[in-house]
Formats: C-alpha cells, sequence, structure tokens
C-alpha cells in the first residue's frame, strides 16, 4: 500500500507531480515515460521529485489511485442523481469513455508487464467494481429496467473479461478500430443484451442524445 492514501494527505507538489505524470503515462505508455521526463515537464530538479516519490513504481501507485479516488467521487455523484440503474451504467459509460480517449494499449500492457505491484492493485479495483455491477444490475431488476432471467455475476465478468479485449485492440482488430468504438459496440451489446424492454427503449433514447450532441 502506498503512503499517499487519500488526496488530502498529498502535498501541494505531490498533486502538481501526479496532476502532470498521470496523462504522460496514460497517453505515451508508462516505460516510455521517465522520471527525468517529468521532472523536465514539471520544469522541477530530479532531486525534489524523487524527494516527493523515491522510484517510478510509487508515482504510478499514487496515480493510479488519486485516479481511483476522484472516479468515485463522480459515481457517488451519478448514483445519487441517477433516475433508474440503467441510466447510471450509461454515465459510467460515458465517464470511461472520456478515459479511453486518452488512453494508450501501452498504458495497460506496460502495468501488466513491467510495474506487477500497482497491477495487482488495479486487479483488486477490478473486483471491486465488478462486485459493484452485480449490486446495481439487482437493483435493477427491481426498477423493472434488468431482465431477471440472466446470472449476475457471470454478466458481470463477461463485462470485465471484454474490456481487458480493449488491452490488445490493436493485435486483436489490425488497428482498424479506435479504443472508442470498440468500447461503445462492448457497452452497446451489452446494455441491450441484459436490459428489458422498457430499458432498451430508455438506453436507445440516451444513445441518440449521445451521437445528436
Amino acid at each position: 500500500m502506498s503512503r499517499f492514501k487519500l488526496g488530502n494527505m498529498y502535498t501541494e507538489i505531490q498533486l502538481r507531480i501526479i496532476e502532470q505524470a498521470t496523462p504522460m503515462f496514460l497517453h505515451y505508455g508508462i516505460k516510455a515515460i521517465t522520471m527525468d521526463m517529468i521532472a523536465t515537464r514539471l520544469g522541477m530538479s530530479k532531486r525534489t521529485l524523487y524527494e516527493n516519490f523515491k522510484e517510478k513504481n510509487e508515482l504510478l501507485l499514487a496515480c493510479l489511485e488519486k485516479s481511483e479516488e476522484e472516479r468515485n467521487v463522480r459515481l457517488k455523484h451519478y448514483y445519487t442523481q441517477r433516475q433508474n440503474v440503467i441510466e447510471l451504467l450509461l454515465n459510467v459509460h460515458e465517464d470511461i469513455l472520456r478515459f479511453m480517449r486518452n488512453a494508450s494499449p501501452a498504458y495497460f500492457i506496460d502495468m501488466e508487464r513491467y510495474y506487477p505491484k500497482v497491477y495487482e492493485r488495479y486487479e483488486r479495483e477490478k473486483e471491486v467494481h465488478k462486485r459493484a455491477i452485480v449490486d446495481l444490475l439487482r437493483q435493477g431488476i427491481g426498477e423493472g429496467m434488468i431482465r431477471g432471467d440472466i446470472n449476475l455475476e457471470i454478466v458481470s465478468t463477461l463485462l470485465s473479461l471484454q474490456f481487458e479485449l480493449l488491452k490488445n485492440a490493436d493485435q486483436v482488430f489490425k488497428s482498424k478500430y479506435t479504443f472508442t468504438e470498440i468500447f461503445e459496440t462492448i457497452f452497446k451489446s451489452f446494455i441491450r443484451g441484459i436490459a428489458t424492454p422498457e430499458g432498451v427503449r430508455y438506453t436507445d433514447e440516451f444513445f441518440a442524445r449521445y451521437e445528436n450532441k
């Protein structure tokens, strides 16, 4: 566990480093970004950078934790403002899509290959999200928006596995489609497959509004 756990425990300079390093890791991949490059981008000395994060692994973990914290704040907002579970899932779709548009496949590949401790944290968070999806789908059944004849645990696991496909999207699809196209296809198929007729209608209306923005 990193010594930097909550946003209000970061110093101002640590937050500045995290805010600069996070998009660099996402856009270019983790291995391609060195601590020297981050220090140069920030206009600070390497000594100052290493005084705040002793190694790239620690900085990467802090970036992941801070991103997760910010994502949880947004998810709580979506949850409290939702009309139904379908709307919540669709708002989550938009949130993930914004993330994917800025993420390179190299980010996920590098994390798994070269940063096992950080990847373990990422995998634990995925398991938490899978359980949360099961709970949400169960609520959706009660709302009449999600079909009651599906195995929620299997559905949640299948969705997670489909997202894993995105890590190797370039190899699988030979760079024919963008992250956004692949993700939208996965998510639309997922929602329509588990929704009741009322849920499908709500989903189609949402995407019609989204595509006309």
